[in-house]
Formats: structure tokens, sequence, C-alpha cells
């Protein structure tokens, strides 16, 4: 079965920007989880930021980045950044900006829940919790946490769509007809113990493959094992509004 995350992965920085910070101390930074892009026709083969409400961002010291990206030519990253003012524009982009810090985010993509790289989800009964989410511009942003002890054991986390006939699996019954697309989040913990609690950002693209829509649902319900209560929870995502959707905060 392929191993997507492991502790050791999501405890460190996946990223790296291995230019020295020049930021000026009158500029402010900010910072934000955003798209990290590479290639494509804004920039021919560099990298350049999309965030969340859509806007892009030309990066000043792209060549200063190297990332490999999961899929898509993207993956997703907490970035700390400054905006150039006096370059308002870049040649097909919305603002310019100078990154300062890189930490790499979990990124994945929502699957099929009989996807042949998923493996035996339904033996993926490890408890998770979902501290608060967002989505937008097709990304699920989820801030989880789940017991850990050994930083060699390595820990999966999947978030599916349930398209078989009924729903069938361990949320069935937590299904209803309310105008939410439902997915389901599982966890493997690779038979590791309890004594430390990790706490990070997972992301997951819903792409084209899972043949939904999400504009003609009102919100996402993501059905999982909560560990604080052992039992099966539901977080709600209601679709975001694009007026709260800020770039820089």
């Amino acid at each position: 079965m392929k191993k997507l995350f492991s502790i050791v992965l999501v405890m460190a920085s996946v990223l790296a920007l291995a230019t020295s910070c020049n930021k000026k101390d009158s500029e402010p930074m900010y910072v934000s989880i955003a798209t990290l892009v590479e290639g494509g026709g804004l920039m021919g083969g560099g990298v350049y930021v999309e965030f969340d409400n859509g806007k892009t961002a030309y990066v000043t010291n792209a060549s200063d980045l190297q990332i490999n990206p999961s899929f898509d030519s993207e993956v997703r990253a907490m970035i700390y950044y400054t905006i150039n003012e006096e370059q308002s524009s870049h040649a097909g982009y919305d603002m310019v900006i100078t990154l300062n810090m890189v930490y790499g985010v979990i990124t994945d993509y929502v699957r099929y829940i009989d996807d042949h790289d998923v493996g035996n989800i339904s033996s993926y009964t490890a408890g998770i919790a979902i501290n608060e989410g967002y989505y937008a511009n097709k990304w699920i942003t989820l801030d989880i946490a789940f017991p850990y002890s050994s930083p060699s054991k390595e820990h999966n986390v999947y978030l599916v769509y349930n398209e078989l006939p009924e729903h069938q699996g361990m949320f069935q019954n937590m299904y209803a007809d309310d105008g939410y697309l439902y997915l389901e989040l599982y966890h493997d913990d690779d038979d590791d113990g309890t004594t430390n609690v990790f706490s990070g950002f997972a992301c997951w693209k819903i792409r084209s493959n899972i043949g939904v829509n999400i504009d003609d649902y009102k919100g996402i319900k993501i059905l999982f094992w909560n560990y604080k209560s052992n039992k099966a929870d539901v977080s709600v995502l209601d679709k975001p509004d694009p007026e709260t959707l800020t770039v820089a905060q």
C-alpha cells in the first residue's frame, strides 16, 4: 500500500527556502495557507502562488524555492511573505510578493473510497479529530489531530468520496439528503501508541475525477471517527463567503 504521509514528514518543513530573508523592518509580513504552483502559462516553468480567493502572486525569489509537487504541479504550504507595494502588478498576476518562510502542508486529493491506491480502507479505524476547517478554490483545508507515540510509525490519512451503493461502510447511517456533499475521513495509525498528540494542517483538492460540482452543494460534511469522544462524528464546512477570503492575514 502506498504510504502518503509519515510523522517524520508532517513534523518537518517539507519545503525549504534557500535564500536568507531580506525583509525590511518597515515591511509587514503576512502568513497564509496557499497553493504553490509549478510551471503553467503564467510563469513558464517557475513557481507562483495561488491564494484561496483565486488571486495569484508573482514571487520575486521563486528561483530560490524548490518544491516537489504531489500531483497536478501543485502543493499546499504555509507561507510567510511580504507584499511589494511598489510592484503592484506583474504580467498576468494580481500582486507581487517575496517569500520569507515556507512550510509544507500535507497535500493530497479527494479519492474514491475504492481507489486501488488507498488499500483496505475499512480497516483504517484509528481515531482522529478535526479542530477546524474550510474549503475554497477547490481545496479543503483541515486542522487535524491524532495520537501517536513513535516517529518511525507511518500514519495514513485519506479523505474519500463514498460512491458505493447506499454509502456502505462505517458511516453509512450518518448520511442524509440535506444538500451537503458528504466525504469520509479515514486514519491508519500503523499500530502506533497514544503517548503524544500530533496537530497540524492537511489539504485535499476536489478534482473533477469524483464527478461532483461543489457549487451544487451548500457545504461539505466530513464524517470521521473522533478519538476524543470515541465515536463517529461530523465536521460541517459551510459554503465560504467570498468577501471573507482575504489574501493577506
